[in-house]
């Protein structure tokens, strides 16, 4: 499963432990006003993100497969409720059929598979030291929750540029495992809020990815149940995907579950 999910679904995925990893290459450091200005910058995108107990994010993904050269368009919605409870709805323009379902509910996520009438279940770990979900994942994650050291640490991240309505952050990984999900990203925050009104990305295939986020209900009010026990539809089956840690050696699982795309 490759990664193609960005911001408001971060929530989705848990992956290993950071305190597995090696230290980080070092990276040159920017300019001290620079650098204060960034700081302060991932501070209050921290702290807005704390804030926030419920949302529901309009999404539209444009996926460019440098390969074969075509493109491919995505239209829906993420919602997001603390401590551990998101959904995926996407659906491609103009095929209602193509859709995309994903839901989290605490320690599993259920991938709704259309093609083949299964719902795979992910039993997951829990979050490490009580954190909530998406702490110690992924990425993605670092767009809801991640403290802004470690975003600094795990990520080479330099003010791009500003606007009046936006910042542009560049993004490079650090480590082999983050470098195995995309090569570089760019976010764009919105100035008034820091929430998320663009990701782009580079996968490690060259492919690239980009997810609009033209409207986001920060507030939203969302009702557990939403997220709790998913059912199949009928004809559908339900099919249990097991932890990394009963999976044989031989058979290395992806750190993190994503779409497939």
């Amino acid at each position: 499963m490759r990664t193609k999910w960005l911001a408001v679904a971060a929530a989705l995925w848990l992956g290993a432990p950071l305190s597995a990893q090696q230290n980080p290459p070092p990276a040159q450091p920017p300019e001290p006003a620079a650098q204060q200005k960034l700081d302060a910058l991932l501070v209050r995108w921290e702290n807005e993100m704390k804030a926030i107990q419920t949302l529901v994010a309009q999404c539209n993904r444009t996926t460019v497969n440098k390969t074969f050269q075509t493109t491919d368009d995505f239209e829906g919605t993420a919602s997001f409720m603390k401590p551990n409870m998101a959904m995926l709805k996407m659906q491609k323009k103009g095929r209602p059929d193509v859709f995309e379902l994903f839901i989290c509910a605490g320690t599993k996520v259920y991938e709704y598979v259309p093609q083949n009438r299964i719902v795979r279940v992910h039993e997951m770990p829990p979050s490490k030291n009580g954190q909530q979900l998406g702490d110690d994942s992924s990425f993605l994650s670092f767009l809801f929750g991640m403290k802004a050291e470690e975003a600094k640490r795990r990520y080479q991240l330099t003010l791009d540029r500003e606007d009046q309505f936006y910042y542009y952050l560049m993004v490079l990984p650090r480590f082999p495992e983050d470098r195995a999900d995309f090569q570089k990203a760019r976010l764009v925050l919105t100035k008034q809020s820091f929430l998320p009104r663009e990701l782009w990305f580079v996968q490690p295939n060259g492919d690239e990815i980009r997810w609009d986020i033209p409207r986001i209900d920060n507030g939203a009010k969302l009702n557990p149940t939403d997220f709790t026990n998913p059912q199949a539809p009928p004809g559908w089956t339900m099919q249990r995907v097991p932890r990394a840690t009963e999976v044989p050696a031989n058979n290395v699982p992806p750190r993190v579950v994503r779409p497939n795309g």
